[in-house]
């Protein structure tokens, strides 16, 4: 009885005719739309992109190198010409790079150039280079494209956080156009009550049952509850605006909801099911963007500290280069070359790497407290949504209990009146007072099912909107 009471007041005419009205628009609908063509969404999904494109360039690390070089001596006392053609292939195994190439140098050359002549057809040379300290298990390259490939997991969390927030946004932008509807639909019915009962009251003036200054208060009371209805007409426009702003067509621009588009009525709040706390605490750090992101970039970090530990150490480098001259040369004699060296390279005081490790390390330590306080304000956020969820469902009860007495209040003073026992001035009163119940039990509608939009984005997840 109760429940059919408070959907008395909501369950008033539609502003407009059902026939050929547009399909009542729907949450669904709502967030699909800011899903598909919300801007800020679309932006975030750019950043995607701009990962994806940092991921192939840090590939491009391993690209094959072509590299060509030709001189010609064209004057002097030694004539001669060099061509020499190389390609190189870095690969991610234990930071080796294998070459091979072609050169050819004939001509006249001094006694200290010998090398650079080769035979008529050049000489062919294969060679790998292999780092045993420095850059082995780790170098600039690898480093790079396994941050890289963190930073594409980064910028889908930033996307998901983009799109819970967007979610949020579109689900309170339409709750709120809903509660604007129902506080118009308030306002038009005690108008109308206002009017059609004017008739009678001047009937009942011209009669002598009742004074004239109760038809000036009906007429003040018409004209109170015209200015309600321009509010709430003002409100309902200004709230179909911010909607649009999510709810958009097909080619991505805002399209305005029109009044006949609204429901009649906001859906059961019995249709609002949550986990207990201490569940929803443990998918919210598990599912919550912010979290998985920083757990992200601290790997990102530590990624760039072990390379940077990594390049304090001595470079020493063994490579191995095999040459063999092609075809006839001047002296008859085909070389085949063996070559093996080491080369090494000590930074005597490791500033430069030293530095670049002491901020890798702190950013390390920074990521790591960064994660904690994030956990942290998630556990606060789960307790405050919970708290939340708890005040408004007995704000709800509360608002129920308040419009049923206000109603029947409304009803018998009405009685009173239609018995010369009361005044126009309490049949208002009471009917204002009903008025006003019937939108607080509106507004704590809206409140619970704008909180149940916190305890999604709290959580983390988009399934499960209400309708």
């Amino acid at each position: 009885m109760v429940k059919a009471a408070i959907f008395m007041i909501l369950l008033l005419p539609a502003l407009v005719s059902a026939a050929g009205a547009p399909p009542i628009l729907t949450l669904d609908r709502v967030v699909s739309s800011a899903q598909q063509s919300f801007p800020g969404l679309l932006a975030a999904e750019q950043r995607k992109q701009v990962a994806a494109g940092e991921l192939t360039a840090s590939e491009g690390g391993f690209d094959t190198l072509l590299k060509a070089q030709n001189r010609w001596s064209v004057a002097g006392l030694y004539e001669n010409q060099n061509n020499d053609i190389s390609v190189e292939q870095p690969t991610a195994l234990w930071g080796t790079t294998f070459f091979g190439g072609w050169r050819r140098g004939v001509g006249d050359y001094p006694l200290y150039e010998g090398k650079s002549q080769t035979a008529q057809s050049g000489e062919a040379r294969i060679g790998v280079n292999v780092p045993l300290w420095r850059n082995r298990d780790i170098d600039r390259r690898r480093a790079s494209l396994q941050q890289a490939e963190w930073g594409q997991l980064v910028a889908g969390h930033d996307y998901e956080l983009a799109l819970l927030e967007a979610t949020r946004m579109a689900s309170y932008r339409y709750w709120d156009w809903v509660l604007a509807g129902q506080r118009l639909r308030v306002a038009s019915h005690l108008l109308q009550i206002a009017e059609q009962r004017d008739k009678g009251i001047r009937e009942r003036v011209a009669a002598g049952d009742i004074p004239d200054f109760e038809a000036l208060d009906n007429r003040r009371a018409i004209i109170e509850r015209q200015e309600r209805v321009v509010a709430a007409q003002r409100l309902l426009e200004q709230t179909a605006l911010q909607l649009s702003f999510y709810w958009r067509d097909a080619d991505g621009q805002p399209q305005l909801p029109s009044a006949g588009q609204l429901p009649e009525r906001f859906p059961d709040p019995v249709s609002i099911k949550t986990l207990d706390a201490a569940e929803a605490l443990q998918v919210s750090l598990n599912h919550r963007p912010e979290a998985k992101r920083l757990a992200v970039q601290a790997k990102q970090t530590q990624t760039e500290l072990e390379f940077q530990q990594n390049q304090r150490a001595p470079a020493v480098d063994l490579s191995v280069m095999a040459a063999n001259d092609i075809g006839h040369s001047k002296d008859k004699i085909n070389r085949n070359e063996l070559y093996v060296g080491l080369n090494i390279d000590i930074p005597l005081q490791q500033r430069a790497a030293s530095g670049r490790a002491q901020v890798a390390a702190a950013n390390v330590r920074r990521l790591k407290w960064d994660k904690q306080l994030q956990e942290e304000r998630i556990a606060v956020e789960v307790k405050d949504v919970f708290s939340a969820l708890s005040a408004v469902r007995k704000r709800l009860s509360l608002s129920a209990e308040q419009l049923n007495a206000a109603e029947q209040l409304a009803d018998g003073e009405q009685t009173r009146f239609d018995l010369g026992e009361s005044t126009l001035l309490f049949v208002n009163l009471r009917e204002i007072a009903k008025g006003d119940a019937a939108l607080q039990y509106a507004e704590a509608t809206a409140s619970l099912f704008r909180s149940y939009a916190d305890y999604q984005a709290v959580l983390g997840v988009q399934e499960h909107y209400v309708d």
